[in-house]
């Protein structure tokens, strides 16, 4: 892992491949599957992002974030073995039939997917907080991550970047639900609730 690789990439893609990493290590630690070392590679990796993405996302050049950022990628695909979740269910659907960028369509999904899981991640939730130094209660991740989003300049809506047709919402969603990632999404998926993430997500209306 060479950081000095990184140093020209732009902060768009920063951005985008940084949320990525974080949806890594973030579903990772969420997924329901027994696995300890998982975990605590997830939260070191979060961790890292919350120290070093805004600094890289400003300042390009900065070695030591480029550095926490490229372990934090790593460590999210090394956690992500535990396993995934909806955040990636919705994604793929989207990289495959609009060319959208995968850490990009991961950061727009990920406050949707996250107050959707909410009854089922609020005691991880609050072990994230009080390892990266949040306020150790759900809003105040939730704000941490849109606030976070709005700095990178990433959308809050998928409809600021493709426009979906409603028909296509049920062929979407019957390919998120098969993907692999919706087996390991803390509560159980059925098509209607990607359905409505979906519609959400276009609508800008959080859970």
């Amino acid at each position: 892992l060479d950081p000095s690789l990184t140093i020209e990439l732009s902060p768009r893609l920063t951005a985008a491949t940084g949320m990525d990493a974080l949806a890594h290590n973030f579903e990772a630690f969420c997924a329901p599957n027994f696995h300890p070392m998982a975990d605590g590679i997830a939260l070191e990796g979060m961790k890292l992002i919350k120290a070093s993405l805004i600094t890289a996302f400003k300042d390009g050049k900065n070695i030591k974030a480029r550095q926490n950022l490229l372990a934090a990628s790593s460590m999210g695909s090394t956690a992500f073995q535990k396993g995934l979740g909806a955040i990636h269910s919705l994604s793929h659907p989207i990289n495959a039939k609009f060319n959208m960028h995968h850490g990009l369509s991961n950061a727009i999904f990920m406050p949707y997917v996250l107050t959707f899981n909410k009854k089922s991640i609020d005691k991880k939730i609050s072990s994230i907080c009080l390892f990266v130094g949040i306020d150790t209660n759900f809003e105040s991740f939730l704000n941490w991550i849109l606030e976070l989003r709005k700095e990178l300049k990433i959308p809050h809506k998928l409809s600021e970047l493709i426009e979906i047709n409603p028909n296509d919402i049920d062929e979407l969603s019957q390919m998120a639900l098969e993907d692999p990632s919706t087996l390991s999404n803390p509560i159980k998926l059925k098509k209607e609730d990607l359905k409505t993430m979906y519609q959400y997500s276009i609508e800008g209306k959080l859970f």
